[in-house]
């Protein structure tokens, strides 16, 4: 939990650096709304998350060197008993060519690609908006690819050791045929005090997209697999589930129809040890299924430059259980200047 002296000097300081050095300055304001309605089966969790989440943010410098600060606050409605989740948003960015370097706690909207929920479950990447660590971007119009390091854990007597390394890429056009993949590293190592165990996960989704797009209907597919290699080191040797992973997308108008399909091996085998669990694996548990499918229809109700505001039905289904209901109201607005100086 970030003090708000700490967010508001920063941000103080860095207003007045702008002011001082004659620099660019530049401010932005994203705001992200959420009703998350889940009502889930047997060994899914049903759950509700309704709140909301401001991220505003000044940046000084120049086109190819510049310094951000700001903060993320996130309030669940109701929850008058907790402080509101605040973090500090402070990191550096440096242009050169087609590459891009960030450093420090930086907000996942920098990423050229947003994890599936194959690797990060949607409700933790709304919780955890920040990436601790250290961002490289390539990008050219053939070829996009992007490493990172998310710190996300630091060692002591009861706290574990934690970080996860991804590596993601793109090459062809992104409304034709292309290819890409995601792959990440999560070590998940033991605190100092005795008992404890490190587990280690990479993941690997090679994929193969197809689409085209006008100005009103849009349609994509990808299909490809999704591999593991798993490991607690109490246990000798690794598991290693694999399967199909397969997604189609339309647009039409205000209508968006989406479809993802995984059939294969469970891909969280300590999913249920209390060693590790969800905080290990940090990928949607139903991945855990052999077979699963997610069918979502979504409606725009409202959308400018600055604003979206959706709705969103999704049903998922899996093996031998009642269809799992979901229903999502989206509203996500951004707005920003940016003054160059003389």
């Amino acid at each position: 939990m970030m003090s708000w002296t700490r967010i508001f000097l920063t941000m103080g300081a860095a207003v007045i650096c702008c002011g001082a050095a004659g620099q660019d300055f530049g401010w932005t304001l994203k705001f992200d709304g959420l009703f998350d309605n889940r009502e889930y089966k047997n060994d899914m969790l049903p759950q509700t998350i309704y709140g909301m989440r401001v991220m505003p943010e000044v940046s000084i410098g120049r086109s190819m060197s510049r310094l951000n600060a700001g903060f993320s606050l996130i309030s669940e409605f109701g929850a008058r008993d907790d402080d509101p989740l605040t973090d500090l948003i402070l990191y550096y960015t440096a242009r050169k060519g087609k590459w891009t370097a960030h450093f420090g706690n930086i907000p996942r909207y920098n990423l050229m690609r947003q994890l599936p929920d194959a690797f990060l479950y949607d409700s933790i990447a709304y919780f955890e908006p920040m990436i601790g660590g250290t961002l490289f971007q390539y990008g050219s119009h053939r070829l996009s690819s992007e490493i990172y390091c998310n710190w996300t854990g630091r060692q002591s007597e009861t706290r574990r050791e934690t970080f996860r390394i991804v590596w993601d890429g793109y090459i062809g056009n992104k409304g034709g045929f292309g290819g890409g993949w995601f792959a990440a590293l999560t070590h998940y190592a033991k605190p100092k005090e005795p008992g404890h165990y490190i587990y280690e996960k990479i993941q690997l989704n090679p994929y193969l997209r197809s689409g085209f797009s006008d100005k009103r209907l849009s349609m994509s597919a990808e299909a490809g697999l999704l591999c593991s290699l798993v490991r607690c080191r109490r246990d000798e040797g690794w598991r290693t589930p694999v399967g199909f992973l397969g997604s189609m997308n339309a647009k039409w108008w205000i209508l968006n129809l989406n479809s993802t399909i995984y059939a294969g091996d469970c891909q969280q085998p300590f999913l249920n040890d209390p060693e590790a669990g969800l905080a290990f694996h940090r990928s949607d548990p139903f991945y855990n299924h052999r077979f699963y499918n997610r069918t979502g229809l979504g409606v725009t109700l409202f959308a400018d430059r600055n604003v979206d505001f959706s709705f969103r039905w999704n049903l998922h289904f899996t093996p031998d259980t009642p269809v799992h209901n979901q229903q999502l109201i989206t509203v996500k607005f951004i707005t920003g200047y940016r003054k160059r100086s003389l």
